[in-house]
């Protein structure tokens, strides 16, 4: 069964919700921060979990707040926190606006008990993509 993030029967938590956020079926995420994905080394996950990182370079919005994305991968950050309550679990679905136009996002689960950012995974699949800081992604 599926709850509303904000919803009666729920413990989860959300900040920074702005007016016409709050949707029927879930809540707007909105776009924080961006780091280019960057195929410099392999991401390595052995078997013990331990990881070697993969290569980032931080994304630089324009005058405007607009992040022009070439296509490629890239780690985002939302303005959002969450705090999953007990027993409930949570993850980002990509805002039809984007899937339509080449963007999808993909997101880990977020177990009960998280509390901190949210962030994921924005794939750019199309030449050029310009997205504003703070636009509805998620």
């Amino acid at each position: 069964m599926l709850l509303h993030p904000l919803g009666e029967k729920t413990l989860t938590k959300l900040t920074n919700v702005e007016d016409g956020d709050v949707q029927p079926n879930a809540v707007d995420i909105r776009l924080g921060k961006m780091l280019r994905i960057e195929a410099r080394q392999p991401f390595i996950l052995h078997a013990d979990n331990t990881k070697e990182h993969k290569s980032t370079s931080v994304v630089v919005p324009d005058k405007d707040g607009f992040y022009m994305l070439a296509a490629g991968t890239y780690e985002f950050t939302a303005q959002n926190k969450i705090t999953v309550g007990e027993g409930e679990a949570g993850f980002v679905i990509t805002r039809s606006t984007l899937n339509r136009n080449g963007v999808f996002l993909t997101s880990g689960l977020y177990d009960s008990g998280y509390s901190g950012v949210m962030a994921g995974v924005m794939h750019v699949t199309v030449p050029f993509v310009k997205i504003q800081e703070g636009a509805r992604i998620g």
